[in-house]
């Protein structure tokens, strides 16, 4: 499997501000991205996206930006329009795509990266995961990062992931 992000370039690239806190609604949008699925013998039934900050000034603590699934196994991209939430989302916890997603400390379905002040280089990890299953649950509109994580196990298929970088330096 692949994963890229066409307007921000290899792995490893500064993130387009308008991704980060930089941007004009100061929340950032998701970059696009782009990824194939895996090259195995079994079909790929959904995929679930995840964006991860490492680097957070509390010890060993990872901060989740965005974390979707029931992402239809046709699907090859994200956008930023496809991590709006839809009108109920608060209730449904869906986007407009149609994919589920699970809250971030804001409530939001995607915030953008926002390194604190000073604090240096942050990494986003950005990972897309294949799985040959449908993830189920009795209440999907109320499923956590770790029922998603559980969930998966035994059904993980191809997984690739792109770094993208930000950092807010004190002012000169």
């Amino acid at each position: 499997m692949t994963l890229e992000s066409p307007e921000a370039g290899p792995s490893g690239s500064k993130l387009p501000l308008h991704c980060t806190c930089k941007a004009s609604d100061g929340k950032g949008c998701l970059p696009e991205l782009r990824w194939t699925a895996p090259n195995c013998r079994e079909q790929v039934k959904e995929y679930v996206l995840l964006c991860e900050d490492l680097d957070p000034p509390i010890p060993f603590f990872v901060f989740h930006h965005g974390l979707f699934w029931a992402i239809p196994a046709s699907v090859t991209k994200a956008e930023a329009a496809n991590a709006h939430p839809e009108e109920l989302a608060k209730i449904s916890r869906l986007t407009v795509a149609g994919w589920r997603f699970v809250p971030n400390v804001l409530g939001l379905p995607y915030v953008g990266a926002g390194a604190p002040l000073g604090h240096g280089k942050h990494r986003y990890v950005f990972t897309i995961i294949a799985l040959n299953a449908s993830l189920k649950f009795k209440a999907p509109e109320k499923a956590s990062k770790k029922d998603i994580k559980r969930a998966m196990t035994g059904k993980v298929i191809g997984w690739a992931q792109w770094t993208g970088t930000f950092e807010k330096p004190w002012p000169n």
